[in-house]
């Protein structure tokens, strides 16, 4: 909603309801609070643009300096309160407003300058989450970059009738910045409206305008900006968030806390849906606490897959231009504290017979054999798990013979490990992602594992809400998991088809390979970056082909079938070529590989996109997962290796695993359309799931 002030004013004066209904419809947000905090605000927010000078005669109608109330800042899930535009003494500027309808009664100052105690509950200082608005803005904002305008912001406490805890030490410096009014007389009518007027001297319509409509312009693509943050981490090009900035905060007051107490230990839970920045978090603390002189080299960064570990140890190279800089990643494999070779030996020598059910005797009986372990209790100073879901814990139920992925068995759970080597450990998560069948550990566990080991000091940060990907459209996820059916609350899955909706996430469906292709081949020539990917819907023939591209069409990994013109044609492609387990060539493509020449001449994995995120995918959905007046596989069509376990039992005709394999590629398709940031192209090798999926987008929009 893009208003003038002098309108703004008169609309919160005399007809408040309906613009806060106006306000509720644009946002989504319906809930009681919300209108209560709006009805309670607004009002005061426009007492003090009465007082200032920014409606004053001289200004023609028309031509005041615009107030966007609830912006939502591009390609994200993250709405400012208000933003006023204009001109400031230095050109265009936008000044956000975080409105806090808050009572600050018994409010104490936080640990960090980041985080306050409000309510007798730690959460993120507004200065804080408005300093994330401001950052992302500065750097990702289109109308702030073309009209080289200045962004900066204060926050406004309509309820609290003074700024005491908030701009006390350490807050601060903090609150110099992004000043905090109170809405005590002083500062309502004298204070914030002449530190309006001073800000905002005049008005600029056109950049109202366009910052109102203004687009993501910068391109950030985690690997490029994982590569920059390592190489310089004082260019924090990874901006943070409300929940992800408050996630950020918590760890860190968590760390401090391990590492100023006696051996106090932490362990700390970050959750997110696909595209909520949990690797963002993972990578800014990495930045934080590589630096710290109290931590060292004893922060490091663990994978739970091959392709992940191969793109980090990539990024982390390319960023320092030193091949050593890979030994910064740690394999969740390594931290078993050395449960094979010498050990098994020795304990069939002692007559031992070792079960990967009494690991913990397993463990036990190890520590007496007095061999060395290769991963020490407490070794690690600060541990952070990305793709935590990844993790392998052999001793789950039904999980008796499923491949470790390199893992050794009889130690027990990864995760388990991971704990008792570090002081501090971070896991990031979304369950909903587990894939594999070694795939095996929960949030449950976890936690259940931290108290076995005497970790009391447990913190659950939730990015839940948080969206970068997919045009910052939370919305388009809520439509996905409901087209999906997994189960997850979807509160209105038809809303990303409403006008307005539908528009800043593409969804195409392709008429066949070769259209899908030619879409993204369009989009690369315009500057962006695209990918095909797919389901593990064929075999993967290439595997061990020296020179995959090179094989003849018909024994690629992809010979697919389709009609146009009236003509047969077939469409042929490899999977993402990975000698030696580097998955890097296809995530980065550099440009000495087949990939750097040409970014569309392989197709991905869930695996490999996994955590990754490109402006286009194409996605090639296959016959595995198919619509029958419901969700169903055709097993035959399944080529996944890592369920072979459980595609052995659904293959002998247990309902059960049937159903296991379902509820898998669900989550494989939710992986696949959840990576693109701009958009995504889909081809439905089957007719019925493409009639499907076309019905969900059209018959209810």
């Amino acid at each position: 909603m893009l208003l003038r002030i002098d309108e703004f004013c008169d609309r919160a004066r005399k007809g408040l309801a309906p613009l806060v209904e106006s306000l509720q419809e644009a946002t989504g947000r319906y809930g009681e609070a919300e209108r209560n905090a709006w009805s309670a605000s607004l009002p005061k927010v426009a007492e003090v643009l009465r007082r200032t000078k920014l409606g004053d005669a001289h200004i023609r109608v028309g031509e005041q300096p615009g107030l966007s109330l609830e912006y939502r800042l591009p390609a994200s899930a993250s709405w400012a309160d208000a933003v006023l535009l204009g001109k400031g003494p230095a050109g265009p500027k936008a000044l956000f407003l975080e409105l806090k309808d808050w009572t600050t009664q018994g409010d104490r100052v936080g640990p960090r300058a980041g985080l306050i105690e409000h309510q007798g509950k730690l959460t993120l200082h507004p200065s804080e989450q408005l300093k994330g608005y401001v950052e992302y803005c500065q750097r990702f904002h289109s109308a702030v970059h073309d009209h080289a305008a200045t962004v900066e912001g204060l926050v406004f406490m309509t309820r609290a009738d003074r700024r005491d805890p908030y701009d006390r030490p350490p807050h601060d410096e903090l609150t110099q910045a992004l000043p905090v009014f109170s809405s005590s007389y002083e500062d309502a009518c004298e204070l914030l409206p002449a530190y309006l007027d001073a800000q905002l001297i005049a008005s600029d319509e056109a950049f109202a305008q366009h910052f109102e409509v203004g687009t993501y312009k910068q391109d950030r693509s985690f690997v490029r900006q994982m590569a920059a943050i390592v190489q310089d981490p004082s260019t924090s090009p990874f901006v943070l968030l409300d929940h992800q900035r408050l996630g950020l905060e918590k760890c860190l007051a968590a760390v401090d806390r391990a590492l100023i107490g006696d051996q106090k230990r932490v362990m700390i839970l970050v959750e997110g849906p696909p595209g909520s920045g949990k690797s963002v978090v993972a990578a800014q603390l990495w930045a934080r606490l590589a630096l710290d002189p109290r931590i060292g080299r004893n922060a490091v960064l663990v994978t739970t897959s091959a392709c992940q570990r191969s793109n980090w140890e990539e990024l982390f190279e390319l960023a320092t231009r030193n091949r050593g800089a890979r030994g910064l990643i740690v394999s969740a494999n390594q931290f078993d504290p050395g449960l094979a070779g010498k050990w098994k030996a020795h304990a069939k020598a002692a007559g031992y017979v070792a079960t990967v059910s009494d690991w913990k005797e397993n463990l036990a009986h190890f520590r007496a054999s007095g061999i060395p372990s290769r991963m020490g209790d407490l070794s690690i100073g600060v541990s952070i798990v990305d793709e935590a879901h990844g993790l392998v814990d052999p001793s789950a139920p039904n999980k008796e013979g499923v491949q470790s992925g390199g893992w050794a068995m009889h130690a027990g759970p990864q995760a388990w490990h991971i704990l008792r080597a570090s002081k501090v450990t971070v896991f990031l998560m979304d369950s909903q992602q587990s894939y594999r069948d070694n795939e095996s550990t929960t949030v449950a566990n976890i936690e259940d594992w931290a108290r076995d080991q005497g970790v009391t000091d447990i913190e659950r940060v939730s990015l839940q809400g948080t969206q970068f990907r997919c045009a910052g459209s939370k919305e388009y996820l809520d439509w996905l998991d409901g087209l999906l059916e997994l189960g997850l609350p979807s509160p209105d899955t038809s809303r990303w088809r409403r006008a307005g909706q539908r528009g800043a996430f593409e969804f195409e469906i392709a008429s066949d390979p070769k259209a899908l292709e030619d879409g993204l081949r369009r989009r690369l020539g315009e500057g962006r970056t695209a990918r095909l990917v797919s389901s593990y819907n064929q075999p993967w023939k290439t595997k061990d082909e020296a020179r995959p591209h090179a094989v003849q069409p018909e024994q690629m990994d992809f010979h697919l079938q389709y009609t146009r013109d009236g003509g047969e044609h077939a469409w042929s492609r490899v999977w993402n070529y990975a000698p030696n387990g580097d998955y890097s060539l296809f995530v980065q493509a550099p440009h000495d590989s087949a990939m750097g020449a040409d970014p569309l001449c392989e197709v991905g994995c869930p695996y490999v996109v996994r955590g990754f995120d490109y402006d286009y995918l194409g996605v090639i959905w296959g016959a595995d997962l198919i619509w029958r007046d419901g969700w169903t596989v055709d097993l035959k069509r399944v080529h996944e290796t890592a369920w072979r376990k459980t595609l052995a039992a659904a293959k002998k005709g247990s309902p059960e695993a049937k159903a296991q394999i379902v509820i898998r590629l669900q989550r494989a398709y939710r992986i696949l359309l959840s990576r693109a940031i701009r958009g995504v192209g889909v081809w439905f090798e089957d007719a019925q799931t493409r009639d499907r999926i076309a019905m969900e987008l059209d018959t209810r929009g």
